[in-house]
């Protein structure tokens, strides 16, 4: 077949998936259970790392990924929400899936499904993603596979897995409420169900109190070691590049550490994989320090503080709820006081805007809005742009029709020390992605 009509078949067989986000529902994933023994349980040919949380999973992922590649492992991540193209949630060693190993994959799949009496469109698209996943990882002869749960747990498509070798929880947080639950609690408990016995679990000694208490109990009650280092942490450098890090815990000791990512934040996500690491050693695991320091100075991470460009400087950064903001505000602070910030932002109504407004406004000299690509939950550019004169009447806004219109207008009025910050829904992210693709 060649690549068009490869191309075609993969366009048709994504517009048949079923779309509906089916997470939250309890039945999924004793439903997913049962496909995946019926495959043979195909997670049990490689060591899963299984990460949940509110934010940092795709920064976590990235790190520990990029660490046991240079170690020389092969590696698979799964991770979601896909900026650019779906397929760059199922990777391989940095690669995406392509088309034909999507098809391949779903085909091996299809007659099981059929065969326990499910149609295809039984399941949705982010659970056929998952199961192509863990089919095309075993066939590539994967050594280590980074699960990240798309949202929650308990519920998530994710946990159908078996037992992993190593369950990782970053900071927890205010997210998804109508689906996890209104308190840090509830959000906590849903993320929590991901822990299973016979495995270990590592998380942040700064994660919220109440968080912690809940990822606790239920390491006990599958006995479990939940394992949470207090660490200090020194940055002595920092730009939009990256940073040079000293980590000092009970468990590891890193003097100069240099990590590709750039944003204090990152720091935190730093010291969840250090602990991955040492815990990962303890399991007899081969993983030299030059492999860490080689993984950190190498990864790279789309759409997290991100410089885009530097004539304007712009970033770009996928922050779309409340902590996501505060770390952003937080590291422009630190790495950018003597720019004007024009600001282009565009979330989903069902987020928590008018927080992350009050977190963002003092930090915007104007702000250009903008609707994100997603008809059933974007709020609407004009109706931010009035959320915003509400908020904060001394701030400059404007409604804009498009990206590009937002892009041309914020370059061609920027201040002589001015700097562009695109940030909120990764739909944000994806058109302006979009643009630089048709742009080159």
């Amino acid at each position: 077949m060649n690549q068009q009509a490869i191309h075609e078949k993969y366009n048709q067989l994504i517009e048949r998936f079923n779309q509906a986000r089916l997470v939250g529902d309890n039945n999924r994933v004793p439903l997913l259970k049962k496909i995946v023994a019926a495959l043979n349980h195909p997670d049990q040919h490689y060591h899963v790392i299984h990460i949940a949380g509110t934010n940092g999973k795709g920064s976590t992922g990235a790190m520990l990924s990029a660490i046991l590649e240079a170690q020389g492992y092969q590696v698979g991540r799964f991770n979601s929400p896909a900026i650019l193209n779906d397929r760059e949630q199922i990777q391989f060693n940095h690669q995406w899936i392509t088309e034909a190993e999507f098809i391949d994959s779903y085909n091996e799949i299809k007659p099981v499904v059929k065969r326990l009496g499910l149609t295809t469109t039984a399941i949705s698209i982010f659970e056929w993603q998952f199961l192509i996943s863990l089919i095309w990882y075993r066939n590539q002869n994967a050594d280590y596979v980074i699960l990240e749960a798309g949202l929650g747990g308990l519920t998530d498509a994710t946990n159908a897995i078996s037992a992993p070798q190593l369950t990782v929880f970053t900071k927890i947080a205010m997210d998804h409420m109508q689906i996890l639950g209104d308190t840090l609690t509830k959000i906590a408990i849903q993320k929590s169900k991901i822990i299973k016995p016979g495995t270990s679990a590592v998380t942040l000694y700064d994660q919220a109190p109440e968080a912690f208490n809940v990822l606790q109990k239920e390491a006990q009650r599958q006995g479990v070691s939940l394992v949470a280092p207090k660490t200090t942490a020194t940055i002595s450098a920092r730009s939009f590049t990256g940073m040079m890090v000293d980590l000092h815990s009970d468990l590891f000791q890193w003097s100069g550490l240099n990590l590709n990512l750039a944003g204090d934040f990152q720091v935190q996500n730093l010291t969840l994989v250090l602990t991955a690491v040492a815990v990962l050693k303890t399991q007899n695991v081969r993983l030299t320090d030059e492999a860490v320091r080689t993984g950190l100075q190498h990864v790279q991470l789309p759409d997290r503080l991100t410089v885009i460009s530097q004539q304007p400087l712009t970033v770009v950064d996928v922050a779309h709820n409340p902590d996501g903001i505060t770390a952003l505000t937080t590291s422009l602070k630190q790495l950018a006081p003597q720019y004007s910030l024009t600001w282009v932002v565009g979330f989903l109504a069902d987020k928590a805007v008018t927080p992350m407004l009050q977190l963002l406004l003092p930090l915007a000299d104007r702000v250009l809005t903008v609707t994100p690509d997603n008809p059933k939950r974007a709020l609407s550019g004009d109706e931010l742009a009035n959320q915003i004169r509400a908020i904060s009447p001394e701030t400059h806004v404007q409604a804009m029709p498009g990206m590009s219109q937002a892009m041309q207008v914020a370059r061609t009025t920027l201040p002589e020390n001015g700097m562009i910050v695109v940030a909120g829904s990764f739909y944000v992210a994806r058109e302006l992605a979009a643009m630089a693709v048709d742009h080159d």
